[in-house]
């Protein structure tokens, strides 16, 4: 037991939800199971106020509705998106949904609009606040008859003094090898609060590269320089500058952290990811007040790159074999 650190599985306007508590640092993370495992808030005191690091859908119905426009979707068994929702791997061959028609792409994955399983809780003031969640397609049998790949994954949401773990396992349940990718598409609100510019929020990231995208933002394969006004590596402020744009190189030295700093707030939010990512996406419209840092295991299209000869950074397991990951995000002060 932990006086610091609990788990309280409640009610939340008719939505069961699971909520991770941090009293030392007043923080809290709401995870609604049965909408894609999604963290929808996420609360974190900064000079006496909560501050909302997420953005959370205005209700449950919407969340339902728009799954991948709020908090933070887990993008699996693959990120992005994927070119007309097809792919062959191993004599197999993969239909997916087509969730992106303008476009005529599949995007986000599969299990981040589907019911995950509670499987595990606990708090302590070694761990923190945690709680894991279970998917196996096994219990989707849409899931496996468009990725006919068989897979459990394991995630676990983690609250430890105020920054918040997504521990992912992925594990291959099949009799035979299974390709996949995995991202998170966390929504931080732009700017942090109403203290906080857009035009002086700037973001940092380890990255050497940026995939070159086709009018169906799908990589043609080539990797350039960014221009200047949008390279990530020498903190750029973000300014007018739209962002759906693909980078890479990312922990190419270990494990490092993409920072996103908004002065005016006094706020940064580090995303710390481990070796298993070498993608980060950042998408930061400006028609939403919105930015998403994610990092991926491999590229948008991953699965089709693969098989013209392109290091995509696609994964794959073997019968029975596991992967893990784990990205961090970390609010504090503003440094400097």
């Amino acid at each position: 037991m932990s006086s610091r650190y609990s788990v309280a599985q409640r009610v939340d306007r008719g939505e069961q939800v699971v909520e991770l508590i941090d009293a030392g640092t007043k923080s809290s993370a709401t995870i609604v199971p049965t909408v894609g495992a999604n963290c929808n808030r996420y609360v974190w005191e900064h000079q006496g106020q909560p501050l909302e690091l997420l953005v959370s859908a205005p209700d449950y119905d919407a969340l339902r509705e728009g799954p991948y426009l709020y908090g933070n979707p887990i993008l699996f068994p693959y990120p992005n998106r994927v070119r007309d929702g097809r792919f062959a791997f191993g004599g197999k061959q993969a239909a997916l949904p087509i969730n992106e028609p303008e476009r005529n792409n599949a995007i986000h994955g599969l299990v981040y609009n589907r019911p995950w399983e509670v499987v595990s809780q606990g708090a302590s003031d070694e761990e923190g606040a945690w709680v894991t969640l279970r998917f196996a397609s096994s219990a989707h049998p849409e899931v496996e008859a468009a990725f006919p790949f068989p897979f459990e994954v394991l995630f676990t949401y983690r609250l430890k003094d105020g920054a918040l773990a997504n521990e992912m396992t992925a594990k291959n349940t099949g009799s035979g090898p299974m390709p996949m990718g995995y991202g998170l598409h966390p929504w931080f609100p732009l700017p942090l609060s109403p203290k906080g510019r857009r035009s002086q929020c700037r973001v940092k990231a380890p990255v050497t590269g940026v995939w070159e995208l086709d009018a169906r933002l799908l990589p043609t394969g080539e990797i350039r320089q960014p221009a200047p006004a949008r390279d990530l590596s020498r903190d750029v402020p973000l300014a007018d500058e739209e962002y759906d744009d693909v980078y890479t190189g990312l922990n190419q030295h270990g494990p490092s952290e993409v920072v996103y700093a908004d002065p005016g707030t006094g706020v940064e939010i580090a995303v710390r990811s481990d070796s298993a990512f070498r993608e980060f996406v950042i998408y930061a419209p400006l028609s939403r007040d919105v930015i998403c840092l994610e990092p991926y295991t491999c590229v948008t299209d991953a699965f089709n790159l693969a098989a013209r000869g392109v290091d995509a950074g696609m994964i794959v397991l073997e019968p029975g074999q596991s992967w893990t990951g784990n990205i961090v995000y970390i609010p504090r002060p503003v440094s400097g």
